[in-house]
């Protein structure tokens, strides 16, 4: 049987309402309150599967008890009842499973249990006794490219609105030590200019998406709620992007790095970091991403010309031109791997094309480039 709490001024309405929920033969009321602040305080000891919350309260609306249940309890199923059909829009941006019109009528209020109890038996925890294999419930991200998330299955992860999605992309690139962001700080970065306690309302709703979600694809729990903070249990997760800082923090502590691990890395940064959301916070660490990248087919280019393969070391030179077009360096890599090559027209059309880029930005090709260029007869 169903759990019930009921939030109301009005005592004739929670009579009301009580005794229609008996009726049904499904709800038991666990608790009621004339005002939100009881409520509140009632949260602390019970867990009830709904809340029926009336919005026009003095104090506290109902609005607002929704907003301050869902800091505690994120997945907290809501009713609202009211005599005014002007807060239907809010009510919604809530996620409330439902908006009941004063006076409630029975057979209105039976379809509402009858969704929350389908509801309830869908998400059902499998039996106990089915073996699970250790990937059922594990995340594979791809986040350079291509944002995507699925399952073992290979189920993707269809998200309902812009903001569900970034707020997932924000949870999971964020704060790596701890796995634990501040809601604040989410407010911040997401909803930058929207008024706090709407904000937070916007988070709360997301949040909840992003749960049920989740929970449709069979992941339950991925991420919690505590002291403010929200904490994304990244142990579950497989993310290209942390697959390649791992690889490449690796590399920069080793003296000598086989240059099959290199590859390996470079073919995991298959494009840049969420090159199609337009999300302001990932500008710093996709830099930083870049940059390792660059680094990393620099490095190619100087083992494989050390082992002799001027034509690889070549091609991994002109691939760090591609991605970093005024980086001199990479067009130094390609011009010394030609010229090793005894390919002087290649050297040639390294440094016109290197000459081009910086006279672009009013410079000139270092003593060393240049010297290197002098070394062909041209």
């Amino acid at each position: 049987m169903l759990q019930a709490y009921l939030v109301d001024d009005e005592p004739h309405a929670l009579n009301m309402l009580e005794m229609f929920l008996a009726r049904t033969g499904k709800v038991h009321v666990a608790g009621r309150a004339a005002n939100g602040f009881d409520a509140l305080d009632a949260l602390r000891n019970i867990r009830p599967d709904i809340w029926f919350l009336d919005i026009e309260m003095p104090g506290m609306s109902g609005l607002e008890l929704a907003a301050n249940i869902h800091e505690v309890e994120p997945d907290a199923v809501i009713v609202f009842t009211t005599a005014y059909d002007q807060y239907a829009v809010a009510a919604f941006e809530h996620e409330a499973l439902d908006y009941l019109l004063k006076p409630i009528e029975m057979g209105r209020l039976s379809r509402t249990i009858e969704r929350l109890t389908k509801e309830k038996r869908e998400s059902r925890p499998p039996d106990p006794l089915v073996v699970k294999t250790d990937n059922t419930d594990k995340l594979f991200v791809q986040l350079l490219g291509t944002f995507r998330v699925a399952i073992t299955n290979g189920k993707t992860l269809m998200w309902r609105t812009a903001k569900e999605k970034e707020l997932f992309a924000y949870l999971l690139l964020n704060n790596s030590a701890t796995s634990a962001v501040h809601r604040d700080r989410i407010i911040e970065k997401l909803w930058p200019d929207e008024p706090y306690e709407k904000a937070k309302i916007y988070l709360h709703t997301c949040v909840s998406l992003l749960r049920k979600n989740l929970r449709n694809m069979g992941i339950e729990q991925l991420f919690s709620y505590k002291s403010e903070h929200y904490i994304l249990d990244k142990e579950r997760i497989r993310a290209d992007v942390f697959d390649f800082l791992d690889v490449s923090f690796k590399i920069e502590q080793q003296a000598d790095v086989p240059i099959a691990l290199i590859e390996q890395t470079l073919h995991l940064y298959q494009d840049e970091l969420l090159p199609q959301e337009d999300y302001p916070w990932v500008v710093e660490l996709s830099h930083r991403l870049e940059q390792f990248a660059l680094e990393l087919r620099l490095k190619l280019s100087e083992k494989y010309l050390d082992s002799n393969n001027g034509r690889k070391a070549a091609e991994a030179a002109e691939r760090a031109i591609s991605q970093s077009p005024y980086e001199e360096e990479a067009y130094r890599h390609a011009m010394q791997a030609y010229l090793y090559m005894g390919k002087h027209d290649h050297v040639l059309r390294i440094y016109q094309n290197l000459k081009e880029r910086l006279t672009e930005l009013s410079i000139q090709p270092s003593p060393v480039t240049r010297q290197l260029y002098e070394q062909i007869e041209v």
